[in-house]
């Protein structure tokens, strides 16, 4: 039996880089040729991806699962030509924004707008030569304007609104190019939806859940008075920033925590939690209500939400009180 030759250490953590996957090329360039990877795919060490593109099972550690099948989508299409630059979805993946669906088309363009045949699920698209690029992970990709118009047609609203909340909150794009990416929208195949979702976008929003949330609110026609305020105590101690907020009147608010992150099953973290919403609940005798983001699509969460405000007579457009200053956040923190 002949015998397995190790796979060098830099290709290893090369794939981990491309979400466990290689390309022939980078193989070869690695010392792995044909009959090495031949022999991988026949023990079922490694699976061939499509034509030129392996995946070797390795992916980088502290990734969600969703986050992982959105990169592979990604890196195979990259992978399948050296030519390709990431567009659509996968160049705002590329790009960290949030909010995606978690399955995304493996989609790339070439230089000039030259045609590619689409093969294994991998959508060479043709768009006009010119498109304006960066460099991310040695590879070339659209910018965050010219990605968001190009996806956004064909996301759901609450995905569109999700991905344009985390650009704005990231700082990807300003307010100010959300009317450039409208006028660039127009005209193009299911835009027309999108344009009308526009207004919905606030970067003030630090989750896809939260988003979710918002617009859930928005729909039910008990859109919150604030996003994102801070609270502090008599003595001025920081006690919490709440996701969604709601003026019941005479100091005293509905709050709304959207626990978005996995980590907060953690006993550490579930005591700081419970900390910090009694902090909140004994200030002003506020109200305060957490949830999941399965309890945001279950359909629960607006009715919880609006029995509690009619409870407490609240109407929309009330004077808020005035916002504390960041820099009094800041020192609090």
């Amino acid at each position: 039996m002949p015998k397995r030759q190790p796979l060098p250490p830099q290709l290893l953590n090369l794939a981990r880089q491309q979400a466990g996957l290689l390309s022939s090329r980078q193989c070869d360039a690695a010392g792995v040729g044909p009959s090495q990877r031949r022999n991988l795919v026949a023990r079922g060490s490694w699976r061939r991806v499509t034509r030129g593109v392996f995946d070797t099972d390795d992916v980088p550690s502290g990734l969600h699962a969703f986050d992982v099948d959105r990169l592979r989508s990604v890196w195979s299409a990259l992978l399948a030509n050296r030519h390709a630059i990431a567009v659509g979805s996968c160049a705002l993946m590329l790009h960290g924004v949030k909010g995606l669906p978690r399955r995304i088309v493996p989609e790339v363009t070439f230089p000039r707008g030259l045609a590619r045949k689409s093969r294994d699920g991998i959508m060479f698209r043709q768009y006009a030569a010119g498109l304006e690029t960066v460099e991310i992970s040695s590879r070339k990709v659209v910018t965050v304007e010219r990605a968001l118009v190009q996806a956004l047609p064909t996301l759901t609203r609450d995905q569109a609104v999700a991905c344009l909340d985390s650009a704005l909150n990231q700082g990807l794009i300003r307010t100010d190019d959300l009317a450039r990416i409208r006028s660039q929208l127009v005209n193009r195949k299911g835009s027309l939806a999108v344009i009308a979702w526009l207004p919905l976008t606030d970067g003030r929003a630090e989750s896809p859940p939260e988003s979710h949330a918002r617009l859930r609110c928005h729909d039910a026609g008990i859109a919150p008075d604030d996003l994102q305020r801070d609270f502090f105590d008599a003595r001025g101690r920081f006690l919490g920033r709440a996701d969604l907020v709601w003026y019941l009147g005479d100091g005293r608010w509905l709050i709304v925590e959207i626990d978005s992150h996995e980590f907060h099953g953690a006993d550490r973290q579930v005591r700081r939690d419970a900390t910090r919403q009694n902090g909140l609940v004994g200030e002003g005798q506020n109200i305060v209500l957490r949830f999941f983001p399965g309890h945001v699509t279950g359909g629960h969460f607006t009715g919880e939400v609006a029995q509690i405000l009619r409870q407490e007579g609240w109407r929309p457009g009330r004077e808020l009180p005035p916002r504390p200053s960041r820099r009094r956040a800041a020192r609090a923190r």
